[in-house]
């Protein structure tokens, strides 16, 4: 899984739960400014909203909304 953040957004939830859950992903900084992530890809073709928090998960599938990914993290 890798979860798609920006520093001051409301991505440190499902942070948290992930850490805590212990398990694995990585984690891709995203400049909501530009919608570019780190690696330099657009971050539209992740999340449609250019909002943080995404978790994409294993199979391609992506999850918005920090309340819905901490209910499916659960």
């Amino acid at each position: 899984m890798k979860l798609f953040y920006s520093p001051g957004a409301c991505a440190l939830s499902p942070h948290i739960v992930l850490l805590e859950a212990g398990l694995p992903f990585t984690i891709e900084k995203t400049d909501l400014k530009t919608k570019k992530t780190a690696t330099g890809s657009d971050y539209y073709a992740v999340n449609s909203k250019g909002a943080v928090p995404a978790l994409q998960l294993d199979d391609g599938r992506v999850l918005t909304e920090g309340p819905a990914i901490v209910q499916y993290l659960a």
